[in-house]
């Protein structure tokens, strides 16, 4: 399989050395012989690699080998990439007629001074791998042809895998007994009466990782009798430090939905917080992940003394591997429990839900033999639920009766007596992951044992990364999203969450995936929690953390070769470090969770031209700085809700790779840059802004049509007539499945007459894909609706708010799937027609003072009305 990080950035070093942009610049330096002689060193290397990799568990030398030829492949990556982006800037120059002489883009170096430092820096890189492909031949490693395509069979199972949705937690097995000791315990009030001087009651749940742990706890969390017995739920995790602080900070959010600013409340005043929060209440509290780390007993003390304010009954249940953490936190032994593997039949059934979830010849004549080798696996996961659930997914992908032995031999069960701390089934399903997915699954280490991961966010990175590889036109986000899926499907990530209001799906990684995550990445990902150091600072590429107090100037000199800088919170109110700004190999940059600090970008950024991800969103920023436009290899660019934002950039029309542009919640932007049109790769656009004269038109949307996911045109009352509004070529973006179309009428009074045909024509004009699955109408002053409605067959969601000249709602409830109508300030609508509505499930109606009629709804589930008049 070889080094999952080292192959793949040869792989990209291989493509970016045959590129077109490159091969010109090597032309032009006379760099093809060296680039070539790069080439050709990279493929003596990646021959070993497979063997490399196994050898190296067990040598120091090997592991230091593989370190350094990491390091300079990364070096080799950089370079590249710099002459690949100097490629990209001097046709920018072309473009806007700027001559080399005057460029202010070519940071402190003219085009002279930058061929001959990247000529001796790529020759400075070719002797050191000289010296250590060299070094390769001292190991004895076996060479292996080696191949990079991507198992397209396995890739294609796991997206129809996953076309159904996630796997859920009715697939638990063997632990009712458990839950059923534990619920009755905890929810029993006789118990409660039994110690006048115990006000909390702390169970434990100890055993060893993967045994299902956190499983049980949310097992107990979930059920009914819990939910009433207790009046309120929180869950924590804890992981590798016991931080009281943190800990409260997290109560209170949880409690509050995230919405408290505690960034500079001291300790104490957190103390009375809670207290007033808990006081008289009984709750019900998770601890997840607590390890025998640096947590005293003092600390402990601490700790519980705050939650003694809870009504009697209430319980913490703590989750651990440490049998030392059980004895400090329990209220007592009987309160301790060890929780130990499931039975050998309970894991063949787990296995077997796994396993054969596609058609396999098991009944055929090879059945008793997948069934011979399949329990022999099961006995290796030695119980732990984890390891036969992601043993039994990558089963399912095997098809014959050769690779499931293969399996069962493989040398990777063997780690554990090797003094491994990574359990062997995960290794083993790891590395039979496609290439791509292991990059994925890997940078997933970027984030902290036990944070909710942004589905969004990954995907996102993902791209960013060219993590994604592109299959014909399909949209890489969707590529990206699929991937997402099949790591959900395979147990590489789990407890999904889908928040249907905001659209946000999130995620988790279990313990032990984090901790082969963090084994692939090595020292490349680091993630800085409070109170901790960030260790090898030099060769960390991807950092987080939740206070970007540890992105500290001093912090930014030691780490020069970071390429992800991500905020997971911003607890500290300061100014956004100065450093971040100098990190010239950035290729992500996400300050949105505490970007509120930053007031401008400064002309610096101008400088990080390997950035392809900047989120400043909820930034109070009034402009961007014209020097945005040096980031030419920019993919996504994120402004949501910057609320003082007034412009974009009047050159962003240059930025030719951007992909995602957000600018959802900028209310004070109320207009746009001409040229919008000329970002062809555009697949994510939030809002698009009619401009008034000689603005920006409708129909620079007209090529746009890769554009998806939710898109909004606001400013329709500046489109003059249908033949305008159909150049926005609505019907040619079958991506799109969320629409909103909003007129704002209020600098257009003295023209109602004339705009209400306007808005007819102009909405007529405006026909979508039929693809669309959700749209919304703002401020339309037509009195009837387009006839292509009835034609949107896959419409789930229809909102129509303030309306108020629109008298019928002819053909929707003809539509065969919406769910969802709600209709808000329909002044002139009198009733809905007595049409099917075969599939609605939720009405809202919100000031429509002449509604009187209603029909019937046979699937109605939900009911609002609000400020609705009698007659």
């Amino acid at each position: 399989m070889g080094d999952p990080i080292v192959s793949s950035v040869i792989n990209l070093v291989m493509k970016q050395s045959t590129s077109l942009a490159t091969q010109d610049f090597a032309v032009l330096w006379g760099l093809k012989s060296d680039l070539r002689s790069l080439r050709t060193i990279f493929t003596q290397i990646q021959s070993v690699l497979p063997d490399a990799e196994i050898k190296q568990r067990n040598n120091t030398d090997l592991q230091n080998w593989l370190r350094k030829l990491r390091s300079a492949s990364f070096q080799v990556e950089n370079v590249l990439e710099e002459v690949s982006t100097e490629a990209l800037l001097r046709r920018l120059h072309v473009e806007r007629g700027i001559k080399n002489n005057v460029s202010t883009f070519f940071a402190a170096s003219n085009p002279l001074k930058f061929r001959v430092r990247i000529v001796q820096r790529v020759r400075e890189i070719k002797e050191l791998l000289d010296q250590i492909a060299a070094e390769r031949i001292s190991f004895g490693l076996e060479e292996r042809v080696f191949s990079c395509e991507v198992d397209s069979e396995i890739e294609t199972r796991s997206v129809k895998a996953t076309a159904t949705g996630y796997r859920c937690c009715s697939e638990i097995v063997g632990r009712d007994c458990v839950k059923e000791m534990f619920v009755e315990q905890i929810c029993n009030d006789k118990l409660d009466d039994d110690d006048d001087f115990v006000v909390v009651n702390v169970y434990v749940v100890y055993g060893l990782g993967g045994v299902g742990k956190t499983t049980l706890a949310q097992m107990i969390c979930n059920d009914s009798r819990v939910d009433k017995y207790f009046d309120l739920k929180i869950w924590l995790h804890v992981s590798n430090r016991f931080c009281t602080v943190r800990l409260l900070r997290e109560i209170l959010n949880s409690l509050d939905g995230g919405s408290c600013d505690l960034a500079q409340v001291e300790v104490d005043a957190l103390r009375e917080l809670v207290r007033e929060r808990l006081g008289r209440r009984r709750f019900f509290m998770v601890l997840d992940g607590v390890e025998n780390g640096d947590m005293s007993e003092c600390e402990w003390g601490g700790f519980m003394e705050v939650l003694k304010c809870g009504w009697r009954g209430s319980t913490v249940v703590v989750t651990t591997r440490s049998v030392e953490v059980a004895d400090v936190m329990a209220t007592c032994p009987a309160f301790v429990h060890s929780l130990s593997g499931l039975s050998e039949s309970d894991c063949w059934l787990l296995f077997n839900r796994y396993a054969f979830d596609v058609q396999k010849d098991v009944d055929g004549s090879h059945g008793m033999e997948f069934e011979t080798i399949g329990k022999a696996i099961v006995k290796k996961c030695e119980g732990l639920p984890l390891a036969v659930k992601v043993i039994g997914s990558l089963m399912c992908h095997k098809s014959s009766v050769s690779e499931w032995l293969s399996v069962l031999q493989s040398e990777v069960w063997d780690l554990t007596s090797e003094g491994s701390n990574i359990l062997p089934s995960l290794k083993l399903s790891y590395d039979n992951l496609p290439a791509h997915m292991r990059q994925c699954f890997a940078l997933c280490s970027i984030f902290p044992k036990g944070y909710e991961m942004d589905k969004q966010l990954l995907v996102e990175l993902w791209v960013a990364y060219g993590f994604v590889p592109s299959r014909g036109d399909a949209d890489l986000y969707d590529l990206g999203e699929e991937i997402f899926n099949s790591l959900v499907w395979r147990s590489f990530l789990q407890d999904v969450k889908e928040c249907i209001f905001d659209g946000l799906t999130t995620c988790k990684m279990h313990d032990e995936m984090h901790a082969l995550a963090r084994s692939v990445m090595k020292y490349e990902c680091s993630s800085i929690m409070s109170g901790e150091i960030l260790k090898f600072p030099e060769e960390v590429l991807h950092l987080s953390s939740n206070d970007i107090l540890y992105f500290s100037n001093e912090v930014m000199a030691k780490a020069k070769s970071l390429r992800s800088l991500i905020t997971l919170g911003g607890f500290s109110k300061i100014a956004t470090p100065d450093h971040i700004f100098e990190q010239r190999y950035l290729r992500v940059l996400h300050l949105g969770s505490s970007s509120d600090m930053i007031t401008d970008l400064p002309e610096s950024v101008g400088n990080l031209k390997f950035l392809r991800y900047l989120n400043v969103s909820r930034s109070k920023i009034v402009a961007l700085p014209n020097s945005i436009v040096q980031l030419q290899n920019l993919q996504t660019l994120k402004l949501s809700f910057c609320e003082n934002l007034c412009e974009l950039p009047e050159g962003i029309r240059y930025l030719r790779n951007l992909r995602h542009l957000n600018i959802h919640g900028c209310s004070s932007l109320d207009h746009m840059p001409l040229g919008m049109g000329q970002l062809r790769h555009l697949r994510r656009l939030s809002t698009f802004l009619v401009g008034q004269g000689q603005g920006v038109q409708i129909s620079e949307l007209q090529e746009l049509n890769l554009l998806g996911g939710e898109f909004s045109i606001k400013g329709l009352q500046n489109v003059n007539n249908s033949s305008q509004a159909e150049s926005a070529n609505l019907k040619q973006k079958p991506n799109i499945n969320c629409l909103t179309l909003s007129w704002d009428w209020k600098n257009k009074n003295s023209e109602n007459e004339l705009q209400e045909n306007n808005s007819e024509e102009v909405l007529e004009a405006l026909q979508p894909h039929k693809n669309l699955k959700a749209l919304t109408i703002s401020d339309y002053q037509g009195s009837r609706l387009p006839d292509w409605i009835a034609g949107l067959v896959n419409l789930v969601s229809i909102t129509f708010q303030s309306c108020k000249r629109c008298e019928n709602l002819h053909s929707l409830g003809k539509l065969p799937l919406l769910k969802v109508l709600e209709l808000k300030g329909m002044d002139s609508l009198k009733h809905l027609d007595d049409d099917l509505y075969p599939c609605l499930e939720k009405l809202v109606i919100n000031d429509c003072p002449n509604l009187i009629k209603l029909p019937y709804f046979p699937k109605l589930k939900s009911l609002c009305i609000v400020e609705v008049s009698s007659g």
